[in-house]
């Protein structure tokens, strides 16, 4: 047998420096990150390029470097030294856990420039320096255990340091030595963005020097008059335990008797929206926040500001163009841990939340990356499920990674829920109060001005015409979107109802069980079937309407461990009603389960029996009847006039279809949907105080 010996060229060190670390301003980030770890409380960077030797420097204040520091730390790549033996081991100054931990980040000195050189001094130490030109060190032997050396000199008189202590890198042969006024922009605009710009730390502040080049960055506002500017700002914490407590401001400028509002330090649970892609896995499915989905990430706080990007607003706050410049390349949203950011989040070009995503396809009330500037602020210490990838451009994807999205996402989800109507606010005063009118009464009341001005035999068939157009469309849109609706809810019972089948096979249940679930799931299928087809006006009586409706939903009761009470069953008012079996059906479908999400929400928020009630009614005098579906959980809590709007909802990822679906079908067989508080309906309807949620109405004219 041979033994061969493992051997690693010394072009590696090229290699890693080049390829460990993405863009130049990444590496200067590492090499500040350095002296963070260093105990530092404050950092010089200079990018000096008009003197005669271009160069960048970064000089701290740090602990420094021994002799023994700078053979057995700064020269020896992937040491343990900030890990220890236990794990990260804490500064000894500052207390704090390293933000480097792999013992490659000096390596990004290659990605600035050929040649380095270092002074540093420990406090009661000797002022020691050397140089490091890379291609000659390479070059000294061709293997990395070829006797690869640095002389280091001692200055019998500190040239920098004298009675304290740190470390100055000047770096020279510049891979760059001529940047772009762009260039040295976007450079000042990382270096200031490398300490929270909120909630800086006291003992860590990082200065840019550009000898020869202010003019470039002059004019570039500060980060506190371009958030002063912000329309609406939303800060927010999550505790280890799940609290989520918040704050909200809106804060227009003086615009057409545009008002200011704000709820302050508002105690809450927060709403989970689902991120895209993930499949949903509890059963039933989380409504709000819970303590483990927190396990390896830890509390978190953070702070949104957004902005309206519309030309008009951006004036009445000053320089419209200086803004929408300043959000161009400030906009996102970053992460930061123990107040030091995480690269790349909150970079131009990253959506790590999928925010844009999610405004193309649910446009109304939703914020692109590029109207917010966000943070959020994460401890090193609890969150040690999110780790760093190698090339310092942001966490592994684990399974950690993605419950900080879900919960991000869900703050956000709540921010913008909370904004919606202060938006419509503000699109009402650009484009000027107008009346919607219902386009039913607006073809009788052109026919009624064609009538008087004697032109209805011209206008009449014209108006007709465009009336049976608009109806036929309504119908296909109608059949379309609630099919859909049916379809979905059709799946979701089946998938139910096969996996209790599964789950009683597995469990060796008797015959009689497994015969019975069988039965069950034939009986759904026999539910749905008529939905997935286009049917004609039918009549049929509500009660056998909901009684149809309810066995679709009647597993979801028992799941979600809701109280229905069904007035109807019981002897309750019937009457008939006529119409499109699968659009009522659907209707019908989206309020109760408008009615389960909101009892279930109030339930695990209030700690209390979640129920819903169904009940009816006939007004002689009227000749119209009411099916009305009432629940106890918040009620509603958007403005009335908004309500049924499409993309307008208080239901966390919610769209608002369901209700103008169902306000649609009512309107296309004659009859109303009306909303209203249970408090409203209670003494006509004679239904328990504890029914004091929301009230729907559906609203039958009598059969003829």
């Amino acid at each position: 047998m041979t033994d061969l010996k493992v051997r690693v060229q010394s072009h590696i060190l090229k290699l890693l420096g080049d390829q460990l670390i993405g863009h130049d301003r990444l590496a200067v980030f590492e090499l500040v990150k350095n002296s963070y770890d260093a105990d530092a409380s404050k950092v010089d960077v200079e990018l000096s390029l008009e003197s005669l030797v271009p160069f960048i420097s970064i000089e701290d204040d740090g602990c420094g470097m021994s002799l023994k520091d700078i053979e057995t730390k700064w020269l020896e790549v992937g040491t343990d030294s900030k890990r220890g033996s236990t794990g990260k081991k804490l500064s000894p100054k500052f207390k704090r856990l390293p933000l480097g931990e792999k013992g490659v980040g000096r390596l990004a000195i290659q990605k600035l420039g050929g040649t380095v050189n270092l002074i540093t001094k420990k406090q009661d130490g000797e002022e020691l320096e050397f140089t490091i030109t890379w291609d000659d060190l390479i070059g000294g032997g061709r293997y990395l255990d070829s006797g690869l050396s640095v002389s280091v000199t001692t200055n019998s008189q500190p040239k920098i340091f004298a009675g304290k202590s740190g470390t100055k890198l000047v770096i020279t042969d510049l891979a760059r030595d001529e940047w772009s006024k762009r260039e040295v922009r976007d450079l000042y605009r990382l270096i200031t963005s490398l300490g929270n710009p909120i909630n800086k730390i006291d003992s860590f502040e990082v200065e840019l020097y550009l000898p020869g080049r202010e003019g470039d960055i002059e004019d570039l506002p500060s980060a506190k008059q371009m958030l002063d500017a912000a329309m609406w700002t939303f800060d927010f914490s999550l505790s280890q335990d799940g609290c989520f407590s918040w704050s909200y401001a809106f804060c227009p400028p003086s615009y057409k008797g545009l008002k200011p509002s704000d709820d302050k330090e508002v105690n809450d649970k927060l709403e989970l929206v689902k991120v895209s892609g993930e499949e949903e896995s509890e059963d039933p499915p989380l409504i709000f926040l819970s303590p483990e989905m927190l396990t390896q990430i830890g509390p978190i706080k953070g702070k949104i500001y957004a902005y309206h990007r519309r030309t008009e607003i951006l004036k009445e706050l000053g320089s419209a163009k200086l803004i929408s410049d300043w959000l161009k390349y400030q906009s996102g949203i970053r992460i930061y841990r123990d107040q030091v950011r995480v690269f790349n989040y909150g970079e131009p070009g990253d959506d790590w939340l999928g925010l844009n995503v999610r405004r193309i396809n649910r446009p109304a009330g939703k914020l692109g990356t590029d109207s917010l500037i966000g943070y959020i602020d994460l401890n090193l210490a609890q969150s040690p499920g999110l780790k760093e990838k190698t090339n310092r451009e942001g966490f592994d994807e684990n399974s950690i990674y993605k419950n900080l999205q879900r919960v991000v996402l869900s703050v956000f989800d709540k921010f913008e829920r909370l904004h919606g109507p202060h938006r419509k606010e503000i699109d009402k005063a650009l484009k000027g109060e107008t009346k919607i009118v219902p386009v039913e009464e607006a073809f009788d009341a052109l026919k009624e001005i064609a009538k008087k001005n004697n032109l209805e035999l011209e206008i009449k068939p014209v108006v007709d015409s465009l009336q049976s157009q608009l109806n036929s469309y309504r119908t296909v849109m109608l059949n379309s979107g609630m099919a859909g609706l049916n379809l979905s809810l059709a799946f979701h019972e089946m998938v139910h109802g096969v996996d209790s089948l599964a789950r009683q096979l597995e469990a060796n249940s008797g015959r009689a069980t497994l015969e019975q679930t069988v039965t069950n799931l034939r009986k759904l299928l026999d539910t749905f079937k008529p939905l997935l087809n286009k049917e004609r006006s039918r009549k049929v009586t509500v009660r056998e309407l909901m009684a149809r409706a309810l066995d679709m939903n009647s597993g979801r009761f028992k799941r979600h461990d809701l109280v229905l009470s069904n007035h109807l069953s019981d002897g309750g008012i019937s009457f008939p009603i006529s119409g499109p079996l699968n659009l009522l059906m659907g209707a019908i479908n989206n309020i109760i389960d408008n009615a389960i999400y909101w009892a279930r929400y109030q339930a695990q928020k209030k700690n209390h029996q979640g129920a819903v009630l169904i009940t009816s009614n006939w007004d002689s005098e009227r000749r119209c009847g009411s099916l009305v579906v009432v629940d106890n959980g918040p009620g509603f809590e958007l403005p009335f006039d908004q309500l049924g709007t499409p993309f307008v909802s208080n239901r966390a990822e919610g769209m608002g279809l369901g209700l103008y679906y169902s306000k649609m079908v009512m309107e296309s067989i004659g009859g109303s949907l009306v909303l209203c508080t249970a408090d409203e309906l209670r003494e006509d309807f004679e239904f328990s105080d504890a029914y004091n949620g929301a009230a729907v109405i559906f609203q039958f004219k009598e059969e003829k």
